[in-house]
């Protein structure tokens, strides 16, 4: 008989689909046991007997079993901790988080605790929610910025971001006024071991120093006062775009979607 193992934890929802005909596989990033795939019986056929519990980046307690040689766990038990009601009726937020979901499945493998990922995601949604009691125009200006930083720290997590304190080719070290070049696979590098590429200026240097320093809070209040030109954002963004697409193997059409919402103006 394969042997059973029962566990219980704190998790974000990052996504759900349609499992048989009543049931649903819910994915789940926990605080023990990392990226998760689990059957939630009959979540089609008897919604309100889960009511938001799997709605996206809920955070739930929840209990499930584990059968060795099987992939799918089976969920005995689940409590809401914390919904996403504000981010709800926010489309583009929804987008946001949506996004965030997707980088977390993609980037980190099953059965991997990672807690400072745990963490990231809480730290994240809550700055989001902050934004959001602020109004519709402090959030179209926020969202670059945090998922700058998410991206940022997901790809430290993940062990994919580059240095940017020396010169990928030659090992060169840079200083807080030294203008580099963007790899084609995301690295920095000196102008004098690539002359051609985008330029890494200064201002996303200090970005990105800030990211690793700051709560996604105090990095907001730091940065949502400068004028978009001088905060780096544009360099930064595209160091991750090309760091993602390298690692991923692929464009996310979770991040085409956000992009489309959030440049819709606000009201």
């Amino acid at each position: 008989m394969a042997a059973t193992t029962l566990h219980t934890t704190d998790a974000f929802v990052l996504r759900t689909y349609d499992y048989a005909e009543a049931h649903r596989i819910i994915v789940l990033f926990t605080r023990v046991d990392g990226l998760i795939r689990a059957v939630a019986p009959g979540a089609r056929s008897t919604r309100r007997k889960y009511g938001a519990a799997f709605e996206l980046l809920s955070e739930v307690t929840v209990a499930y079993r584990e059968r060795e040689g099987r992939e799918l766990a089976q969920l005995t038990a689940w409590e809401v901790k914390q919904t996403r009601f504000a981010a709800a009726a926010d489309p583009s937020t929804v987008a946001l988080l949506g996004y965030w979901a997707e980088l977390v499945s993609e980037l980190f493998p099953p059965h991997q605790a990672n807690d400072p990922v745990y963490r990231l995601l809480a730290a994240g949604c809550e700055a989001v929610e902050r934004q959001l009691a602020h109004g519709r125009g402090d959030v179209w200006r926020a969202q670059p910025l945090l998922n700058a930083y998410v991206e940022t720290w997901l790809l430290r997590l993940a062990g994919f971001l580059p240095d940017w304190r020396r010169c990928a080719l030659c090992g060169t070290r840079f200083d807080h006024d030294s203008v580099a070049r963007l790899t084609g696979d995301g690295t920095p590098a000196c102008r004098r071991c690539l002359s051609v590429g985008r330029l890494i200026r200064p201002p996303a240097h200090r970005a990105y120093i800030a990211i690793q320093r700051l709560a996604p809070n105090a990095f907001l209040d730091a940065f949502l006062v400068q004028p978009v030109e001088e905060t780096g954002l544009d360099d930064l963004t595209e160091a991750n775009r090309r760091l993602l697409e390298r690692v991923i193997e692929r464009p996310l059409k979770s991040y085409a979607v956000w992009q489309r919402l959030r440049l819709e103006p606000p009201e």
